[in-house]
């Protein structure tokens, strides 16, 4: 491709709009019709995107920087991640660029963004200067290519090989750097994987997926607490990434310091404040650790969210047990059983709420219905016979 896409280039691509303003979509679909493109798939959210790519065989993604329920930047991670949808040319919309977006844009590999407002002449331009960086790629980026090939395939040592032919081209690219630490510490070489992590940080202070890979290493290692302190360096350069919030949370957790636990998931959530995922997984760090108190909130929250996940009803109502709010545990394994009645678990769970309330007669109607659905629930059979025979 040229630097000026042909029409017959433009009638071709395929091109995917993801904002969840409709206005926004709409203005980027008319820009885009006014250019030449008519093949739009268009996309609510982040979420709504994903579902839609394994079939939409998208050419260019045009995507909103900040969405509910799943981000344009989680959205590009994941796509990162995935070969399926790796080489899919991202053009990021925001409505600033500073030191955090700045960052961001960095880790996730975006191809361009654009700051809002704008013209359908800039966005010409930006596609552009994309399509063409994919269809003329670099030496630099065709051993990159192959060596992600060869890696994918299994192929180690052509992999190393066509990396140290990029370091041959540029021998101070920390991404090349970052894709041998990978490989290293996907091999469990790990001493290899630390030295190529750290060399790619030397190159780059702000490389933060390279500090996500060190962290890893020294986790492996068994040194928690100074990957512990790897993630919160990287944290300090990109602090809008949740998911990396979420591990730091995790890692303080381990350490004992649960004030900047809390923190950490605090912010998290601020930064993704839809992802329930997320705050159903910090808040089973939190349920192990005994901070039932807290563990309890962030299931409130998800179970608001999510009225009809019987799972988040039924750690919901742990929280609670531990917490000594006995009725309160009662309750949320009630709504758990009237959408789910023929769940053994709930009703043992359920049961051993009514013993610690002193309910002993509710509590054997539970386990006996736990027994019904389930003869060889052995642990529902002691408890049972624990309570009819004291």
């Amino acid at each position: 491709m040229g630097n000026n896409l042909s029409v017959e280039e433009k009638a071709k691509m395929r091109v995917l709009v993801v904002d969840d303003m409709v206005n926004m979509r709409r203005t980027v679909r008319n820009m885009l019709r006014q250019l030449g493109y008519a093949n739009i798939t268009e996309a609510e959210n982040g979420l709504d995107a994903w579902t839609k790519l394994p079939s939409a065989k998208i050419d260019l993604a045009i995507v909103d920087w900040n969405m509910p329920i799943m981000t344009g930047v989680e959205l590009l991670r994941k796509a990162r991640a995935d070969e399926r949808f790796a080489n899919i040319p991202f053009i990021m919309i925001t409505a600033e660029v500073d030191e955090g977006t700045i960052a961001e844009a960095a880790e996730t590999e975006v191809d361009a963004y654009i700051i809002k407002p704008f013209v359908a002449k800039v966005l010409e331009e930006k596609i552009d200067a994309v399509m063409e960086k994919k269809g003329n790629a670099s030496p630099l980026d065709t051993c990159l290519r192959l060596a992600k090939v060869f890696a994918g395939a299994g192929q180690f040592n052509k992999a190393i090989e066509q990396l140290r032919e990029a370091l041959k081209i540029n021998s101070s690219s920390p991404l090349v750097y970052l894709i041998l630490g990978d490989l290293y510490n996907q091999r469990g070489m790990l001493d290899d994987a630390e030295k190529a992590y750290k060399k790619a940080i030397l190159l780059e202070a702000k490389f933060t997926r390279a500090y996500d890979g060190l962290a890893d290493v020294y986790e492996k290692k068994g040194d928690s607490k100074r990957s512990m302190m790897v993630m919160q360096e990287a944290v300090s350069k990109s602090p809008r990434n949740a998911s990396r919030q979420t591990k730091l949370g995790n890692a303080l957790l381990e350490q004992g310091m649960l004030k900047e636990a809390k923190a950490a998931f605090e912010t998290a959530v601020k930064t993704e404040p839809d992802n329930m995922v997320m705050r159903s997984e910090m808040a089973e760090s939190l349920l192990a650790k005994n901070l039932n108190d807290e563990a309890a909130t962030l299931f409130e929250s998800v179970s608001k969210a999510n009225p009809t996940d019987i799972n988040v009803y039924n750690r919901l109502g742990i929280a609670y047990r531990k917490q000594g709010k006995l009725l309160e545990a009662i309750d949320e394994y009630k709504k758990a059983l009237a959408i789910d009645p023929g769940d053994e678990n709930l009703y043992y769970n359920l049961g051993t709420a009514y013993i610690a309330a002193k309910m002993i007669d509710d509590a054997k109607a539970q386990f006996k219905k736990a027994l019904e659905l389930y003869p060889d629930f052995k642990e529902a059979q002691e408890a049972l016979d624990k309570i009819s025979n004291p």
